[in-house]
């Protein structure tokens, strides 16, 4: 897959994993939904929002784990039962967290408000959102689109 091919499927995907790493060295993945903006260094941002939660944004195990290692990686897959569809894309990046009125904040919003309706109910304006930069990415497609 190429690099502009492999750009075009992360941002119609509507759910990734991000990976973590924890302050003992032990990874965890979660689902997360996120957008990619820009095109010549894209980030990938993701908000801390409103669905229910054990404990404070601050407390979060993803959010933990990026103030202590902000090194991350998310993948992107689609499965097909006709394995000729299959892909993936790897995209690892320096992770940080973002609070509102900071610099790229107001720009993830509008980006995730406008890919997940749901979030348009939402009140993640006031929430922290999680910035990817500093991007490389790996694809993998079994047709090579």
């Amino acid at each position: 897959m190429t690099a502009t091919a492999a750009l075009a499927f992360v941002r119609q995907a509507r759910i990734g994993h991000l990976a973590t790493v924890d302050d003992r060295g032990r990874p965890s993945v979660v689902p997360f939904c996120f957008a990619l903006l820009g095109e010549d260094e894209p980030v990938v941002v993701s908000a801390l929002d409103e669905k229910p939660k054990s404990v404070a944004d601050a407390e979060l195990a993803r959010v933990r784990h990026i103030r202590s290692h902000p090194e991350v990686a998310v993948i992107v897959d689609r499965y097909d039962e006709d394995w000729s569809r299959l892909a993936w894309v790897q995209i690892k990046g320096h992770a940080r967290i973002v609070a509102p009125g900071e610099d790229g904040h107001a720009d993830a919003i509008t980006a995730l408000r406008a890919k997940y309706p749901q979030y348009r109910a939402m009140a993640i304006a006031q929430r922290p959102v999680i910035l990817i930069e500093r991007l490389r990415i790996t694809s993998w497609a079994a047709t090579g689109r």
